[in-house]
């Protein structure tokens, strides 16, 4: 998170960014702030809910940038919330942003999007680096300090554009990500950069002692504290040499920079610091944060090296994680499990994501409540209620647990007790021993949750199984009722990721499906393709919990929200798939294999209602169908596919990404 504003200050003066021709070298990379910048430069849709593919597609050029100019990765994540809470308000606030920011998305506005991300987005960023055998770790809370001390004992940078990495005394530097070339389409042996150093960067400040930059972060103000409210408002910007130059706020940074370099020591410091308080009672606590401060940015020797060395999960595990089961902490190092349940566990809180939705309706996330609690009870089972996570409720039973959940409600942020609770095949299930059980009743505990039979008996890959159990559970409990075009586009949806890779367009370049304005997306489907996505992370989470008793889905080539939106368009004005896939028999047939497996496996009412839904659309498509809207969208998705008649596909000649557009 950083110091606000301290990057682009950096940015802003030329003598503190060097270039450099990066090449032959580790690198440490802040795996988060990676697959953010990456989703945030690459423009890719937001208001649909993503376009994950061709995600997949980026993330694996960059990787193949790196392998062709000999630099090795090791990618960090970020675990659990922190459990100090120092940084929960801030987080609320954000959580608050991206709400009224979604909701923008939703009516089509114009709108800063830094912050908002599509909500499967982490889980498939990690299930490529499994995929392409990357080096990287989940770490059981925040991941800046073990980046930074992993950077030193590797001596090399560290890749990331969070400016607390700015304050962290790295020996070999910083890459900013927003300055690291990686795909420039030439072919060169080495990566355009520009490195920042501490040791550069303090002589352009009398030669400041380097133990003063975490002082700096506390007074110019970053997330571990605030003490604003304490020493009120001070003029920084007055020490400043350039103040004239300087946007306000790059002043005060360069004041509070130009008065700490007056100091020899930060005890020096932190006294004049102490000096500036209107009340001599605030002294002791004030001191206690700088302090703190200063610890926080302290570097030593980590344990991440060995873990990449010897496979074997980090230990030394703080006090309040030590709840995790053994067989627990390894599937977490290695992304293999959720960091969501490291705050169930820890915190009993999720912090739910909002989404591009109706805002008039409840959070999209509501429908997967009941998928979550299922969740709970098996962390929580046998724990206690926290002392600070008093729930809302009229009574508490003993040997009740609730979560705390952070989500959506109208335009606010809501608070939510949701019950630890498990289905009745679940009772003989322990946490600890979970991964010792047999198959048989972990598969029923997610069935009974889902509400889906424990055999599909349509015959479609292992890896759709659990995509269309959670389409059953969402075509079940989603409110308003997704129709059956929303269930086709979302199938088409799956055929699309399927068959991608017969795609003859340029190699390397995903397909995109761009949407033919700049309106907002319609609410509707909008909203159902929401709940979907919350179904499918939480069944997923669920899923990897109970140790995979489905196998796992490639999440990347589920949903594409762009396209499924623009297909669910089309088919609601009487297109069908059969003339979307007419180029593809194989594709038609996967399509049909996926319907039929889906309409078997729901309950009777479930599925008498879409059938119903179907014969009245079907009378309604011979009326309203143009067969010239129906041309050109069939030859839209028969470029998608390779034609078994040995037709020629388009592929992109100006070497641009070759774009998929509904007119």
């Amino acid at each position: 998170m950083g110091v606000r504003g301290f990057k682009t200050y950096i940015e802003g003066t030329s003598q503190f960014l060097k270039d450099c021709h990066f090449k032959g070298s580790k690198i440490v990379i802040d795996g988060c702030n990676l697959c953010n910048s990456l989703y945030d430069g690459s423009k890719y849709d937001l208001s649909h809910g993503g376009d994950y593919y061709a995600f997949e597609i980026l993330i694996k050029g960059f990787f193949e940038a790196l392998e062709n100019c000999n630099i090795e990765p090791y990618v960090i994540l970020d675990g659990g919330s922190d459990h100090s809470d120092k940084k929960l308000e801030t987080l609320k606030q954000r959580a608050r942003d991206r709400i009224q920011t979604n909701k923008d998305l939703s009516l089509g506005r114009s709108c800063y999007t830094g912050g908002v991300k599509p909500l499967l987005l982490e889980s498939v960023f990690i299930q490529i680096l499994i995929h392409l055998k990357i080096p990287f770790v989940q770490c059981m809370g925040e991941a800046d300090w073990e980046i930074a001390a992993l950077a030193n004992q590797l001596n090399c940078p560290v890749l990331s554009d969070d400016s607390d990495f700015f304050i962290f005394d790295l020996t070999a530097g910083v890459l900013p990500i927003t300055h690291f070339q990686w795909d420039t389409g030439l072919p060169k042996k080495f990566i355009p950069a520009k490195i920042f150093s501490v040791s550069d960067f303090f002589k352009c400040f009398n030669n400041m002692n380097k133990k003063l930059l975490p002082l700096f972060a506390a007074l110019a103000g970053n997330d571990y504290v605030n003490i604003h409210t304490k020493i009120g408002y001070f003029k920084w910007e007055k020490f400043s040499s350039r103040s004239a130059s300087f946007s306000r706020s790059h002043a005060r940074l360069d004041g509070v920079l130009r008065w700490l370099s007056g100091f020899p020591n930060t005890e020096r410091a932190i006294g004049a610091v102490l000096g500036l308080l209107k009340d001599r009672n605030d002294r002791d606590p004030v001191r206690e944060a700088l302090t703190a401060c200063q610890n926080e940015y302290k570097l030593t020797e980590g344990n991440l090296a060995q873990f990449f060395l010897t496979g074997v999960a980090p230990s030394g595990l703080p006090m309040e994680l030590q709840v995790l089961p053994g067989w627990i902490r390894m599937p977490l190092s290695e992304g293999k499990m959720s960091s969501v349940v490291i705050d169930v566990m820890v915190l009993q809180r999720f912090r739910l994501k909002s989404q591009v939705e109706n805002f008039d309706l409840p959070s999209s996330n509501a429908i997967s409540r009941p998928i979550r609690q299922v969740l709970y009870g098996l962390l929580l089972s046998g724990q206690k209620q926290r002392d600070d996570r008093k729930p809302s409720v009229a009574h508490v039973a003993p040997g009740e647990c609730y979560v705390e959940e952070y989500d959506r409600e109208r335009l606010s942020l809501g608070t939510f007790w949701v019950k630890a609770a498990c289905p009745a095949s679940g009772k003989n299930l322990h946490l600890e021993t979970l991964n010792e059980e047999p198959q048989e009743p972990r598969l029923q505990v997610l069935c009974d949750t889902l509400g889906v039979p424990n055999t599909i008996s349509t015959s479609i890959a292992a890896k759709f199984q659990l995509p269309v159990y959670v389409t059953c559970y969402w075509l079940s409990k989603a409110d308003p009722q997704p129709h059956i075009e929303h269930l086709r586009s979302l199938l088409l949806g799956f055929v699309f990721g399927e068959l991608s890779g017969q795609y003859k367009g340029q190699k390397g370049k995903p397909l995109v499906w761009n949407s033919p304005t700049n309106e907002g997306p319609d609410l509707e489907a909008a909203h159902t393709y929401s709940q979907w996505q919350g179904c499918m992370r939480d069944s997923y989470t669920l899923n990897q919990l109970l140790c995979l008793p489905l196998p796992e889905p490639e999440l990347a080539r589920l949903y594409c929200g762009p396209l499924v939106h623009q297909a669910a368009l089309r088919l609601k004005r009487g297109v069908t798939p059969e003339l979307l896939l007419s180029a593809g028999p194989n594709a038609m047939q996967l399509f049909r294999d996926l319907e039929h497996a889906v309409l078997d496996s729901l309950d009777d009412d479930v599925r008498s209602r879409l059938q119903e839904a179907s014969q009245q659309d079907h009378l309604r498509e011979r009326k309203s169908q143009s067969v010239g809207d129906v041309d050109e969208l069939a030859m839209r998705f028969a470029q998608m596919f390779e034609a078994e008649d040995g037709k020629a596909k388009t592929e992109d000649e100006d070497g641009r990404q070759d774009t998929v557009q509904f007119s």
